[in-house]
């Protein structure tokens, strides 16, 4: 039998609504040269994080497990995902929306089927999108295969701030990349959380890793790493560098694989806090590639012209899309899955992998600390609960 609701906890969320335009936007949308049948938005979506205090403690199943939230990744919902789990047709159904998937905590109950895991566990795993469960509360409930244990010698807020970052790079490097010692790669953003751990475990791989800054902040932390990355292309002044650079340091031939964290789906380029990233052109970064090569990316809108498509072909190259939480959505894939949370935990516990925490904050900042999450250039901020 599940457990029995404890009472009530604190939770953060991000309501999510539409605000209709001025008609003067309306106006200046409807420019010339616009096709007779384009019809400009008539609202825009507006976005605010609150936190709710009344919220019951969810009950851990059968299978389940009730975990007390000691750390979380502070992040925003990965929208595209979210709309494609809930909605029907173009009508999203949620409007509150979680916010951080990247926890650790204890275990605080479990469900009468569950054999791997006893209440006091320190745990640390990812809250699958379709749980519509914040991560940023004091408890959540997951299914015993979504966790794993965390070594005594890893803090919570280390474990909460690398989990989800290196399950991305991980599946980028191993899976959908297939890198192999010898291999030169291409990391894009290596100064971003997913581009460190990408970086460090290319390094555990034997592989000779190339990586981008497109600031003074990333390029010094960049430099700053142990060991440091193959060769820093600095694009803040132009991203045309990056295709002769990776051509001269591979004597022409081009990189194996280039993994591409793509541009967040949480920002907005006309939002004033959105980074002013130099991002390479399609083109270009096909262009990078050998023959053979593969593209790994994170953009789900990513579109490809005629010129692009050819090039690829050319290259017998081939594009692999990146979604971290297609482990967590197949449940066939709960062992494999197990194995990389595993591998992490125990690289984390040997100090191969490094976390960039730039800070931590508490429960009740998230509100304000989501509003400068886009100007953030290094490292990850973890809310310590």
């Amino acid at each position: 039998m599940a457990p029995a609701s404890i009472g009530r906890m604190k939770a953060c969320y991000i309501e999510e609504g539409r605000v209709p335009l001025p008609p003067d936007c309306h106006e200046s949308q409807a420019a010339p040269g616009r096709p007779p049948h384009f019809r400009p938005p008539m609202y825009y979506v507006q976005r605010d994080a609150y936190i709710e205090t009344e919220v019951e403690i969810p009950k851990a199943g059968q299978d389940y497990v009730s975990v007390q939230v000691k750390a979380c990744g502070l992040s925003k919902p990965p929208y595209p995902a979210v709309r494609e789990v809930f909605s029907v047709g173009d009508i999203p159904l949620l409007h509150r929306l979680p916010i951080g998937y990247e926890i650790s905590g204890y275990v605080h109950a479990v469900g009468s089927q569950v054999t791997t895991l006893r209440p006091g566990d320190a745990v640390v795993g990812l809250l699958p999108s379709d749980y519509n469960q914040s991560g940023c509360s004091e408890y959540v409930v997951m299914n015993e295969f979504d966790l794993v244990k965390k070594p005594p010698s890893v803090s919570f807020v280390e474990a909460a701030g690398t989990i989800g970052d290196a399950v991305k790079a991980y599946t980028a490097l191993h899976y959908l990349g297939r890198m192999c010692s010898g291999d030169t790669i291409l990391i894009l953003d290596g100064a971003s959380p997913s581009g460190s751990l990408a970086l460090q475990l290319a390094s555990l791989g034997g592989v000779r890793a190339i990586t981008t800054a497109s600031s003074q902040e990333e390029l010094s932390h960049l430099q700053g790493m142990q060991p440091q990355p193959w060769k820093i292309i600095d694009i803040s002044e132009k991203s045309s560098a990056l295709r002769q650079t990776c051509l001269e340091e591979t004597s022409g031939l081009g990189v194996d694989l280039i993994v591409d964290f793509g541009p967040s789906h949480a920002i907005n380029p006309k939002a004033p806090d959105s980074i002013d990233r130099k991002i390479p052109s399609r083109n270009d970064i096909i262009s990078c590639l050998a023959v053979g090569g593969r593209w790994v990316t994170s953009q789900i809108d990513l579109t490809l012209d005629a010129t692009c498509s050819r090039l690829l072909y050319l290259k017998c190259a081939s594009i692999g899309f990146l979604n971290e939480q297609s482990w967590v959505l197949c449940p066939t894939q709960a062992s494999r899955y197990q194995h990389i949370l595993m591998d992490i935990m125990d690289k984390l516990a040997d100090r191969n992998l490094r976390p960039n925490i730039h800070h931590t904050v508490s429960l009740d900042a998230v509100p304000e600390a989501l509003k400068g999450l886009n100007s953030l250039k290094v490292g990850k901020v973890v809310v310590n609960i």
